[in-house]
């Protein structure tokens, strides 16, 4: 099966799609409500965060919060998730 196409012309079925720029990816697809995050790091390799002013990005029109660590997002070593692994 893997070897059926070698030395034939083939064409693939989404290639128009793809050379005229009209075929969706994951990225262009919207759902209503649908927000999005950006992760960011320090600009110093191995540093140590010691505080995290999220005023201005807070203040900035359509923000809807700011996830620190300090919001404890994941459970505990232990916890119901990680138990029995």
């Amino acid at each position: 099966m893997a070897y059926d196409l070698l030395g034939k012309n083939f064409v693939p079925p989404d290639v128009h799609g793809k050379v005229t720029g009209k075929a969706k990816y994951a990225e262009d697809f919207r759902a209503e409500g649908m927000v999005f995050c950006r992760l960011m790091l320090s600009p110093m390799p191995h540093a140590r965060v010691r505080n995290i002013d999220t005023s201005e990005a807070l203040a900035i029109p359509g923000v809807l919060g700011v996830l620190t660590p300090a919001d404890k997002l994941l459970p505990e070593p232990g916890g119901p998730v990680t138990r029995g692994l």
